[in-house]
């Protein structure tokens, strides 16, 4: 079952997967409404979610048509959806309910093109829109689906997913960690266990720390930074922190964390001009891009790409690709495979000409070189997995960092072979060592081995390879069975790292 779900994840992006989750939520609860298995009214569940998902859709349309910048689907799906899951279900009868369903829903959408720093959003456009709503028509977030006992097994299942695609379990347990703690210490005597009770099943805590907290945009992506936050806006949801006579919600608690994350944060977004289009291998190529200010990161990292797609696909129009190319150079590479039934994101890409535009923001990653130089390091690499040892393997070249590496490559064909000049000026420089691995292309060639990496090749290839941390970049199934077997072969845990971003192209 955990091999199947790992299967779907791998190919399903993190926004789509928030969008599945909400709206499953929202199906469940308008039947068991209907049936009168939980209190809500599915008449105006319903009215209230036609509201909000028109006000969402038709708020984002106009922004990004008087900007000029790309709709990102996904994102005003899971908006609109969250705020349906928070706010009070009301009928068109209950004018000042429906006027705070439409503050809310314009202000959580304006608040991504007019609250942007560097073209990136500070706060979580949820918390933000129901704020401004119950200060404005005192109008706030009921948090109807956190507080459901019965709503609870789906929350808490489709949570776990949304954790489980992010890689996101080390921030959730410091928020509800945190939460707890402040939860008892504030607790009055005899109290302990009723408040306990609370914060886990009645309450948005769990609810909010996977949908909102874990939101990308605006959580930061580097680990102590991350639990920091996770534990900072935990503590200040505490139902029973207060100020004089005022308690702070969960949502303001959110912005306050949001606050933290925007200092912590990689701030910029950035807009890049396509230079030329290289082709790299069979159905592999590198976008050469111009950026429009200068991008500071480390090699292996990555950014999330928005294109605008007229007619996108239920994929959408944002995902998380790592920089091919090195930190200090001047053009910024994006190494892209096509496969047959591309989808509509891929299309518009394999379409672009030289002076078209891409948007990229959200700089993250840690899959990226040790600062010690004399650690010796082994990388595994397959299919496009490749492009963030490109990017290792140039900064390398250029800093002159001859540290011992040796790198098993694996493909289907010699032709699916990418970046081998680089490697081949790496391996003549500073002694990098690369063994090609096909699977299929039975032709003889000197640094070409036939099969699969397995734990005999890496014995027969690395000798040393228990004095070694292991870098894994590939395919899911892959980098899974990779690190597998390289536990089962004594390989510590702590000397294996694998790439991940949230999303597969």
């Amino acid at each position: 079952m955990i091999k199947f779900i790992d299967a779907h994840l791998s190919r399903t992006t993190m926004y789509l997967l928030m969008v599945y989750y909400a709206a499953g939520l929202l199906i469940v609860a308008f039947v068991l409404g209907f049936f009168k298995i939980v209190p809500i009214d599915p008449t105006a569940l319903a009215f209230s979610a036609l509201l909000i998902i028109g006000t969402c859709w038709l708020t984002n349309r106009l922004f990004a048509f008087v900007l000029r910048v790309p709709v990102n689907v996904e994102s005003v799906h899971i908006t609109a959806f969250l705020l349906i899951l928070i706010m009070q279900p009301v009928t068109a009868s209950q004018h000042l309910g429906v006027a705070g369903l439409l503050l809310a829903s314009v202000v959580a959408i304006a608040s991504k093109f007019l609250l942007a720093i560097g073209r990136k959003h500070v706060f979580n456009p949820v918390a933000l829109g129901v704020v401004v709503s119950g200060l404005v028509l005192n109008q706030p977030a009921s948090w109807w689906i956190g507080g459901n006992l019965v709503m609870l097994p789906f929350v808490l299942v489709g949570g776990v997913l949304v954790l489980r695609k992010l890689q996101r379990f080390d921030m959730m347990i410091a928020y509800i960690i945190a939460n707890i703690a402040l939860t008892l210490a504030t607790s009055g005597p005899g109290g302990y266990a009723d408040d306990l009770t609370q914060a886990l099943l009645y309450s948005p805590l769990l609810f909010l720390g996977f949908t909102m907290l874990t939101e990308p945009l605006t959580a930061p992506q580097a680990k102590w930074p991350r639990l920091g936050y996770g534990a900072l806006v935990g503590a200040l949801s505490s139902p029973n922190l207060h100020v004089g006579s005022f308690y702070l919600t969960p949502e303001i608690a959110l912005l306050a964390g949001n606050v933290l994350a925007y200092v912590t944060n990689p701030k910029a977004s950035f807009r890049f001009t396509l230079l030329r289009i290289e082709k790299m291998a069979a159905d592999c190529y590198d976008y050469v891009f111009a950026a429009d200010r200068q991008l500071v990161f480390e090699a292996g990292q990555y950014l999330y790409w928005t294109l605008d797609v007229s007619q996108p696909d239920n994929r959408g129009n944002r995902r998380a690709f790592t920089i091919a190319s090195a930190p200090n150079n001047a053009e910024i590479r994006l190494g892209v495979k096509f496969y047959a039934g591309s989808s509509a994101f891929k299309t518009k890409l394999a379409a672009m000409q030289p002076g078209d535009q891409i948007h990229g923001s959200q700089l993250a990653g840690s899959f990226t070189l040790p600062r010690d130089p004399q650690q010796k390091l082994a990388f595994i690499a397959g299919g496009i997995g490749i492009t963030p040892f490109r990017s290792m393997v140039e900064d390398m070249l250029n800093r002159r960092d001859a540290r011992s590496v040796v790198m098993l490559y694996g493909a289907n064909q010699i032709a699916d072979i990418a970046y081998s000049d680089v490697f081949s000026e790496a391996e003549q420089d500073l002694g990098l060592r690369t063994r090609y691995v096909v699977a299929e292309d039975t032709t003889s060639h000197p640094q070409v081995c036939h099969g699969m990496i397995d734990g005999a090749l890496i014995v027969q290839e690395i000798p040393d390879f228990m004095d070694r941390v292991f870098y894994i970049s590939g395919p899911h199934a892959m980098v899974s069975h990779m690190r597998q077997t390289l536990s089962r072969m004594g390989v510590a845990r702590a000397n294996i790292k694998m790439d991940f971003f949230p999303g597969l192209a």
